[in-house]
């Protein structure tokens, strides 16, 4: 029995977006089309594989069973397509958005690993933050982005999905907590997450103080391992010989959302192929990491 890729493209992205309206959107079709696609692919396997409910679509017993395979089969026939489709694209590089935060994360080792596998594949790389990646990416400047998303950003917009990644308070390994305010080693505004972490300590009724900011994540990690204070970072963006703390004072961060997209309609096929590698790079960013009491 053959399986129409398409079918399983629909169900694939039905899944990511959770919700068939929005995966309609994401693909450039409209809705009862992509639940014809769905219900042909459930009558093909003789099982359904998704339920509606009042938080969008549910994956069946049989729908987890296929999800696992049916990324894998997409991720080898986009790999196909774009060796062969890197030839017609002359020497248009790849034009890649990140949030400036991830540029120390595993996100640019996905990329250099990407480039090796596509001969003659151009990559272009703007970082920035998520106010000016999303008119760039709306203008056509940007065939895929990483970011966290905003909240208002243009309806035309729809993530391939969506990650929470986790936020963990980080410090030189022989940092001490020091009595009073807590010194803090902060991204320069305008920054959610410093948003998030200083509301956070508030809520907590933890006095803080700034000792160190800055717009650049080599120098946020420079002025951690130098034992300035306590940060708020991504597990995969920590400097190296820094820990997690764990302490009362210090309040859970919870998760941030990081998101891939691409331009609506996109049929781009190394940057298919991309955001499904970014994909299951961000998912390993909220594996569980050791922490130190404080």
């Amino acid at each position: 029995m053959d399986i129409d890729t398409s079918l399983l493209r629909s169900f694939v992205s039905i899944v990511n977006l959770g919700s068939i309206n929005r995966a309609a959107q994401q693909l450039n079709k409209t809705q009862p089309a992509l639940s014809l696609q769905l219900r042909k692919l459930e009558q093909q396997l003789g099982n359904t594989l998704l339920q509606r409910s009042t938080r969008g679509v549910v994956l069946t017993a049989a729908g987890e069973r296929l999800l696992p395979h049916a990324r894998r089969l997409l991720a080898l026939t986009d790999g196909i397509t774009g060796q062969y489709a890197s030839a017609d694209t002359g020497s248009a590089p790849l034009r890649i958005g990140l949030l400036e935060d991830l540029a120390g994360s595993c996100l640019p080792q996905v990329l250099a690993d990407f480039a090796a596998h596509q001969p003659g594949l151009r990559l272009s790389v703007q970082l920035g933050l998520s106010k000016a990646l999303f008119p760039a990416l709306a203008q056509g400047e940007l065939d895929i982005m990483v970011c966290t998303p905003l909240p208002q950003q243009p309806a035309a917009v729809v993530a391939d999905e969506t990650h929470g990644c986790p936020l963990h308070w980080y410090a030189d390994r022989y940092f001490t907590l020091p009595d009073g305010a807590l010194p803090l080693v902060m991204f320069a505004p305008p920054c959610s997450w410093r948003d998030r972490m200083l509301a956070a300590l508030d809520q907590a009724g933890q006095p803080w103080r700034i000792v160190f900011e800055s717009a650049s994540l080599p120098a946020v990690q420079a002025a951690v391992r130098a034992g300035l204070g306590v940060a708020g970072l991504l597990p995969d963006t920590a400097p190296p010989d820094s820990v997690v703390l764990r302490h009362p004072r210090l309040p859970a961060l919870g998760t941030v959302p990081l998101a891939v997209y691409r331009p609506p309609g996109s049929q781009h096929p190394q940057a298919r192929a991309l955001a499904t590698l970014f994909g299951r790079a961000l998912a390993t960013i909220g594996q569980p990491v050791p922490a130190q009491q404080a």
